[in-house]
């Protein structure tokens, strides 16, 4: 998730005031995520690897109760923080630090935005959540021709292929209810921005450094501080829906369910 968080800390009352940059990526999967979300009609969802939160605030001011969960602090310090800027009530939206084996409740929908390719076991967490929902929204890189130093900086294991994606759901029980392949042409021309920026990856750099850096603020030499564009964005998302069905764009949407078979 391309992101700019920005700390200002007061000497009087210590207050944080932290600023969400939301990338064009970003929008054209939450705008997608959240059309997919008011069609299945759920009430509760579990955001895992939530990030800066966004999202997790987006479907709580739509009405829906939910959890999220990371593992990273400063994701999870983000995240209140915005939900605290926004009014949105701890009864109705909660942060936890922590990992997908500590879901304890079941909700009606499991969403994982950029998770599993951060993973280098992804076979072992597609088994594990499988307990904590009803329905599950994926959302990965796609097309690993175009793995590249900036998947390496943010700590990606990998991107996908829409079949071998497919393939290794239904080996876990999972069944594709709908797969798109969301934002062309915009976030394929993104990519080549956030290519151009990414710069060198520090070869001491663990891993799991850069992954809990990925839901936050993975590019520091980024100088845009407050822009909103989601409004600009929102046309950008209908202009794209037609290219949904083929398989063009750099990110995978993947909607399933339980097998019933």
């Amino acid at each position: 998730m391309w992101s700019e968080l920005r700390f200002n800390v007061y000497n009087a009352t210590m207050a944080k005031e932290i600023k969400f940059f939301k990338a064009p990526r970003y929008l054209l999967r939450k705008l997608n995520i959240l059309n997919v979300v008011d069609q299945l009609q759920v009430k509760s969802f579990i955001d895992v690897g939530c990030g800066a939160g966004e999202l997790a605030c987006s479907l709580a001011e739509r009405g829906y109760e939910g959890v999220g969960l990371d593992f990273s602090d400063e994701a999870i310090k983000c995240a209140k923080s915005i939900q605290k800027d926004r009014n949105i009530s701890t009864k109705r939206l909660r942060f936890i630090k922590g990992n997908a084996s500590q879901i304890t409740s079941k909700s009606d929908l499991v969403i994982c935005c950029e998770v599993i390719e951060h993973l280098k076991d992804d076979d072992a967490f597609l088994e594990e959540i499988k307990r904590s929902g009803e329905y599950f929204l994926f959302s990965v890189p796609a097309r690993m021709k175009w793995f590249d130093r900036f998947d390496e900086m943010v700590g990606h294991y990998r991107r996908y292929e829409k079949d071998e994606l497919t393939k290794q759901l239904n080996q876990h029980g999972y069944e594709v209810m709908d797969f798109m392949s969301y934002g062309y042409p915009y976030i394929n021309i993104t990519r080549l921005v956030r290519k151009a920026m990414a710069g060198k990856v520090k070869p001491q750099d663990k891993i799991e450094d850069k992954t809990k850096q990925s839901g936050v603020n993975p590019i520091k030499t980024l100088k845009i501080q407050s822009l909103d564009i989601e409004p600009p964005m929102k046309l950008l998302y209908w202009l794209s829906k037609p290219f949904n069905r083929y398989n063009l764009s750099e990110g995978y949407l993947v909607l399933c369910r339980l097998s019933r078979s």
